[in-house]
């Protein structure tokens, strides 16, 4: 029997059948494609085509993963990872994931985690997957499309389940490096040469996984590197913060945010900090960051305690612009019932020109907005609202914003130095 032969780029699956019978015409375009590609292949020398036999070629096949079967095993994998002991592989892979995050974080590259989990994920729902393949209709036999998978299953579970692929936007695949590739290998030229590296590895190690079972565990370590629920909760004093002057918290929270975005979770945290003193913890509620379904407006909001929002804000650490108020605005207003809106735009290049546009336009669509461009004014803001208290307020902020960025995740080891220098004031 001839041998098979792949496929060549090149050659329509519409005419294997003719080439492998011998009817489509030697001198075709697409026939001279398939000489060369089987002469590299060493399958004959011969010059001429007149006397050529003609291998039968197989055509390849992608694969369709059942999106269905591919979301039961991930809540599978997700209430293993929480309720059971982890075993080698899965302790394996979580410390993998790991490093990769501490390479690879938010702002940084972190849409590696994205493309290794959907890998992961893929790779446990049919083992027979190519786990370099971001679209099926790759070269490569049993390509499967990543993106539909990391959109349909990841992007719209991943919030519930409280995971953290790094890329948590609705389409997480959707970004560099990967956006416009067929296949992960076929990428080159990535900024973050280590986290590449250590990216690449991970999935050589995926690749060398050869059942769906072992590809199980490795999804269970994924999870426990990337939940949120498994860190571990920040243990606050009482009067924790309770030394800071006004002053020397403003100051604080202006170095802490500046330094590090992490994705703007630190300004949120921040404002949900300030927001949490000022109407209690029960009544705020902080979306996910990038989260597509949010069931509350905006990044941040203030609930009555029946459903409906007093008011909520949009929090940016980069500049913001008018453009992009009049769309989150619309958006809102057609979502939300909430018409009473703050933007926070604390960005270091931020400026406060053209908003009076802006902001009556809201008010001719029934919109109350008011605008933040400094820290300050929003501290004065929400210290004037709250109530009278026995407590520090300035310590109450602090505290509050501490536990907020443990939820949101921010880096631990920020939170120790922003507490270290809370309890030296040192740069008020």
């Amino acid at each position: 029997m001839l041998p098979f032969v792949a496929r060549p780029r090149g050659v329509s699956p519409a005419i294997i059948p003719q080439i492998a019978a011998g009817t489509r015409c030697k001198r075709s375009h697409s026939v001279r494609i398939w000489q060369a590609h089987c002469r590299s292949k060493g399958l004959w020398a011969q010059r001429s085509t007149a006397a050529l036999p003609w291998p039968r070629i197989q055509s390849q096949m992608s694969i369709s993963l059942d999106h269905t079967k591919a979301k039961n095993i991930l809540f599978e994998a997700t209430a293993a990872a929480r309720t059971e002991s982890l075993s080698s592989t899965a302790t394996e892979w979580k410390t993998r994931v790991a490093r990769l995050g501490e390479l690879c974080p938010h702002g940084k590259s972190s849409t590696v985690i994205a493309a290794l989990g959907t890998a992961i994920l893929a790779k446990a729902t049919d083992d027979r997957v190519d786990v370099y393949s971001l679209l099926d209709r790759g070269e490569a036999e049993a390509s499967y499309s990543a993106r539909s998978l990391a959109d349909n299953v990841w992007a719209r579970n991943r919030a519930e389940l409280g995971i953290d692929i790094g890329a948590n936007g609705a389409n997480p695949l959707n970004n560099t490096p990967f956006i416009g590739k067929t296949r992960i290998d076929d990428i080159s030229g990535v900024r973050n040469k280590l986290g590449w590296k250590a990216f690449l590895d991970c999935m050589k190690a995926l690749e060398r996984i050869g059942t769906s079972s072992e590809a199980k565990e490795a999804l269970r370590g994924f999870i426990a590197a990337r939940s949120r629920s498994l860190l571990t909760s920040i243990e606050i004093e009482p009067a924790e913060g309770d030394g800071l002057t006004q002053g020397g918290l403003i100051a604080l929270v202006d170095r802490f945010v500046s330094e590090d975005s992490e994705g703007g979770r630190r300004a949120q945290a921040v404002v949900a900090g300030l927001l949490d003193a000022a109407y209690g913890p029960d009544s705020v509620v902080v979306g996910v960051i990038n989260d597509p379904d949010r069931r509350a407006p905006l990044d941040v909001s203030v609930s009555d305690g029946t459903g409906s929002h007093l008011v909520a804000f949009e929090v940016k650490d980069k500049p913001i612009y008018s453009s992009h108020m009049r769309s989150s605005i619309e958006k809102t207003a057609q979502q939300h019932s909430c018409r009473n809106l703050a933007f926070v735009a604390v960005g270091k290049n931020q400026t406060d020109d053209g908003f009076d546009d802006v902001i009556q336009w809201a008010s001719h669509h029934g919109v109350k907005l008011t605008i933040f461009t400094d820290w300050t004014t929003l501290y004065c803001a929400c210290k004037w609202v709250s109530p009278v208290s026995n407590d520090v307020f300035e310590g109450r902020v602090f505290r509050s914003l501490l536990a907020r960025a443990a939820e949101l995740g921010v880096a631990s080891k920020a939170l120790d130095v922003l507490r270290k220098a809370a309890m030296g004031q040192d740069i008020a």
